[in-house]
């Protein structure tokens, strides 16, 4: 399913990073499925890391923080660290536009 779905959002001229985002991830803890983007506006919400490429996703449901890199879709630092800039610029741009200012970036 997930390689149909990025078959499907390259056809519309979507990137791999750029869908990489709202990719859903399962939570190693309790089983939610979640997607990054959520994570980052719900879970990590408030914390300055978020904004600055945190290596991490933190569930919603349970709080438990884990790396990117122990997700299925990501292979190695390399996609870890584009994921999670990929991530924050989304974050920034959301804040920016919700007149959200984010002392610590």
């Amino acid at each position: 399913m997930a390689n149909g779905y990025f078959e499907a959002m390259r056809a519309k001229g979507f990137s791999y990073n750029t869908t990489a985002s709202i990719r859903k991830f399962d939570c190693p803890r309790c089983g939610f499925k979640f997607s990054l983007a959520y994570a980052r506006a719900i879970a990590c919400q408030g914390c300055s890391e978020s904004v600055r490429g945190c290596p991490k996703v933190r569930c919603a449901k349970c709080d438990y923080e884990f790396f990117l890199e122990n997700t299925p879709d990501v292979q190695d630092k390399i996609q870890e660290h584009t994921l999670a800039q990929h991530i924050c610029r989304i974050v920034n741009k959301r804040d920016d536009g919700l007149g959200i200012e984010v002392y610590n970036r």
